[in-house]
C-alpha cells in the first residue's frame, strides 16, 4: 500500500488534501541531479530575465491571451502605438508590475498579498464584482471557468466565501511551515501546493490562476529557487492537461499527478533553457527577446520543423501573422546568425520566391544531448522527410 502524505491543508469539508510522495521520487531525482549538473540555469539575473518578458507571456498564455514578446517589450517600454486594446496593456503592465513588486518584498504575508493581488487586477475586475469584494476577499459566490466557459454539467462554484479567512489562514501557515526544506526540488514541489490550493480556495471573482502562479513565483524567488520559475512556461505548453489536473485534485484530493505534471513540465523547460544559454554563449551575436522566442518555439515543436510548421505553431499561442512575415521577423534572423540551417526545401511555397524550408539546429553551436545531460529535449531530431 502506497503511503499517503497528508498536507495541513483543508478542504472545504476538513479533509486534508494529499499525495503519494514515492510516486514523484523518479522525477525529483532526476531535476537534482541535472541541476547539479547544470549549474548555469541557477543565476538570478538569469530569473529576471526571464520573468521579463517571457514569463509575462507564458503566465497570460496559460489564460488563453496570446500576447507576442514582442507586443510585451513594447509595453515595458511604454511604447504602446500599437497596442489597439487597453485590456490587453493592462493585462501585459499589471504582470510586470506585480512580478516587480515581488522582486522587492521579502515578506509574503496576507497585507501583501492585498496589495499585490491590488497591482495584478486593476482595472480588470467587472464593477458588479468590484461592489461584492470584502477588504481581502469575495462575499459572495464564484462561478469558475473551465477551458474558458462554464461546465453546466458540474458548475464549480469555488469555496463559500464565508469559508475564505480561514482556509487562506491555513494557506499562509503551510507557506511559512518549514518541512519541505530539504531540498530546491522539494520547496519547488511545496510552491505547487501552494498554486493548488490558492486555485482551490478562489478567494476572488477574477484573477485567482495568475495571482495563485504570482504567489508560487514569490515564494520560489525568496528561497532563491530561481531554475523553478519557468513553470508557468511548461503550463503554456502542456493545452488543456493542466486544467483537469486540478479539476481532478479537486475532486479526489490527491494532488500526486498534478505535482508529477508539474514537476516535469518544469524539468522539460529547465532543458530547452540550458539548449537557449548554450547557443547565447556560443552564437557570435546578442540574441533579443524575439530570438529566444524563437528559439524556445522551435525546441518545443514535436513533429516536421519546417518554416511553415513553426508559423502553425506559433499562431496557435499568438496573435496570428503571415507565415512570410513570421520568416521575416524570426527565423529568417537566426538563420543568419548561423543558428538555424536550412537543410532542405519542399515544393510548397509560402511567399511568391521562397519553398517551404526544413529546418535544423547548428550542430557547431549545439554540443550532442548526453554533453547537456538532457533525457526529455530531443534537440536534433530529422526535419527532413
Amino acid at each position: 500500500m502506497q503511503f499517503r502524505d497528508y498536507i495541513k491543508l483543508p478542504d472545504a469539508s476538513g479533509n486534508n488534501f494529499y499525495y503519494h510522495p514515492e510516486q514523484l521520487t523518479p522525477i525529483k531525482e532526476e531535476i537534482e541531479e541535472f541541476l547539479t549538473l547544470s549549474p548555469e540555469i541557477s543565476d538570478l539575473h538569469l530569473a529576471k530575465k526571464v520573468l521579463f518578458s517571457h514569463e509575462i507571456q507564458s503566465n497570460n498564455q496559460v489564460e488563453g491571451y496570446g500576447y507576442d514578446v514582442s507586443l510585451i517589450e513594447d509595453v515595458i517600454k511604454r511604447k504602446t502605438q500599437r497596442v489597439k486594446s487597453e485590456v490587453v496593456k493592462r493585462r501585459i503592465e499589471n504582470l510586470y508590475r506585480g512580478y516587480q513588486y515581488i522582486l522587492r518584498h521579502r515578506k509574503i504575508d496576507e497585507e501583501h498579498l492585498r496589495e499585490l493581488y491590488q497591482i495584478l487586477s486593476k482595472d480588470l475586475i467587472e464593477y458588479r464584482d468590484l461592489i461584492r469584494m470584502g477588504e481581502y476577499y469575495r462575499t459572495d459566490t464564484v462561478y469558475i471557468l473551465r477551458n474558458g466557459r462554464l461546465d453546466d454539467s458540474a458548475i464549480d462554484e469555488g469555496v463559500l466565501w464565508t469559508q475564505i479567512p480561514y482556509l487562506i489562514e491555513k494557506y499562509f501557515e503551510f507557506l511559512h511551515s518549514l518541512n519541505f526544506n530539504e531540498s530546491m526540488t522539494d520547496e519547488y514541489i511545496k510552491s505547487q501546493i501552494m498554486h493548488f490550493y490558492f486555485v482551490f480556495i478562489h478567494p476572488y471573482f477574477d484573477a485567482n490562476g495568475r495571482t495563485s502562479r504570482t504567489m508560487a513565483l514569490w515564494y520560489l524567488l525568496n528561497k532563491k529557487d530561481y531554475p523553478f520559475i519557468i513553470f508557468n512556461r511548461g503550463i503554456s505548453f502542456a493545452g488543456a492537461k493542466y486544467g483537469k489536473l486540478i479539476a481532478d485534485a479537486k475532486d479526489t484530493k490527491d494532488l500526486t499527478k498534478f505535482l508529477n505534471f508539474m514537476l516535469e513540465t518544469v524539468k522539460l523547460e529547465m532543458e530547452k533553457e540550458t539548449v537557449m544559454q548554450t547557443i547565447a554563449n556560443n552564437c557570435n551575436h546578442r540574441l533579443n527577446g524575439v530570438d529566444y522566442q524563437t528559439l524556445l518555439y522551435f525546441l518545443s515543436m514535436k513533429r516536421n520543423k519546417t518554416v511553415t510548421d513553426f508559423a502553425s505553431f506559433y499562431n496557435q499561442k499568438n496573435e496570428k501573422k503571415r507565415v512570410f512575415e513570421i520568416y521575416k521577423e524570426m527565423i529568417l534572423p537566426l538563420i543568419e546568425m548561423d543558428i538555424l540551417e536550412v537543410v532542405g526545401y519542399s515544393k510548397k511555397m509560402f511567399s511568391p520566391d521562397l519553398n517551404n524550408m526544413f529546418l535544423e539546429l547548428n550542430p557547431q553551436i549545439v554540443p550532442k544531448e548526453e554533453e547537456m545531460q538532457l533525457k526529455r529535449l530531443k534537440v536534433f531530431q530529422s526535419s527532413k522527410k
